[in-house]
């Protein structure tokens, strides 16, 4: 995400409104190419212009007063719309490119009924889509933003300056990361330290997956929404700042990956008549060994993350905003 420069001296309500400018013009600039559905691509810009939306809402709650109609609640049910169809089209990608070239001769039948019950399924998602960029709801939150933009209303914080208030902003968000369980899953606990488990162990790596997935995918959605919020004042900081919210961008996509596995897998679930080892063995495979290449690849991730150093490090640059902040964005 870019602005074009940070002002120091510039008041949080006024830095406030150009972030949620930027990401509300994001948003209706792809409105009509995702309601002409020919590339994929629309939505997904449209469905991140939307959480980066919500997440400014959330951040800067102190320092405006939004329209009627602006709301969390109202842009998470606009986006919940757009992501189920986008979560199709990710599935659709992943069964075509990854998964379809594995496919021995006996299973190609199969996968071709799976890839029509897809397309079935996105038909029916597509067409909720439509009705809620067409009907009342949507049409509404554009005019409330639209209104607010014109007019910014702020409390009496938003008057002040944003520069002294980004460590205050900034450091209970990253400290709520640090203290995610997620980063426990995997581990074990040895003498008052968590400790991952050794890669030979894959049968309690992978029973831990089974058990504690669904906190390694909530962890997912808190570094997503550090990220945002850390870009959003990437122009306060030094250099260093950046190659973070870069790495933590890095960690959202491992485990995005891991949560396209879980998903995939239900999926099957719900398309095939029988176990999925049975009806595509070549696919069952290749997701296990998917799951064993995402330890690989997110420990070295946790080790940094349960670092008592690494941690306080990050708690010293989010303390020590730039004072000459006046530099492009990255």
């Amino acid at each position: 995400m870019k602005i074009e420069s940070v002002d120091p001296s510039i008041a949080l309500g006024e830095f406030a409104r150009q972030i949620i400018n930027q990401n509300f013009q994001k948003i209706v600039g792809q409105e009509q190419a995702v309601l002409m559905d020919q590339d994929p691509e629309p939505l997904h810009q449209m469905r991140v212009g939307m959480r980066r939306l919500r997440t400014a809402l959330t951040i800067f709650e102190t320092a405006i007063v939004p329209s009627k109609g602006m709301t969390r609640q109202s842009i998470g049910k606009v986006a919940k719309t757009l992501g189920e169809t986008r979560d199709l089209d990710v599935l659709e990608e992943a069964l075509v490119k990854r998964y379809k070239p594995l496919l021995q001769k006996p299973e190609r039948a199969t996968f071709k009924a799976v890839l029509k019950h897809l397309h079935d399924q996105r038909d029916r998602s597509f067409h909720r889509l439509e009705k809620t960029l067409q009907g009342d709801r949507y049409p509404n939150f554009k005019r409330a933003c639209q209104s607010w933009l014109e007019q910014p209303t702020y409390t009496l914080m938003g008057h002040l300056p944003t520069l002294p208030m980004v460590p205050d902003l900034l450091l209970p968000l990253v400290s709520q990361l640090f203290l995610h369980p997620g980063w426990l899953v995997g581990t074990t606990i040895q003498a008052n330290v968590a400790i991952p488990i050794s890669l030979d162990n894959q049968t309690e790596l992978t029973r831990q997956l089974q058990d504690l997935g669904e906190i390694l995918h909530d962890l997912r959605k808190q570094i997503k929404a550090v990220r945002y919020q850390a870009e959003f004042f990437s122009g306060f900081y030094p250099d260093i700042f950046h190659q973070r919210t870069e790495e933590l961008k890095t960690m959202q996509d491992v485990l995005g990956s891991l949560q396209d596995n879980v998903v995939m897998h239900a999926f099957f679930d719900t398309a095939l008549t029988s176990p999925l080892s049975v009806a595509l063995p070549s696919v069952a495979s290749y997701l296990q060994q998917e799951q064993t290449d995402f330890w690989q690849t997110w420990q070295p991730f946790q080790r940094q993350y349960l670092s008592a150093h690494f941690r306080q490090e990050w708690r010293s640059l989010l303390s020590t905003p730039l004072e000459d902040a006046n530099c492009p964005s990255p």
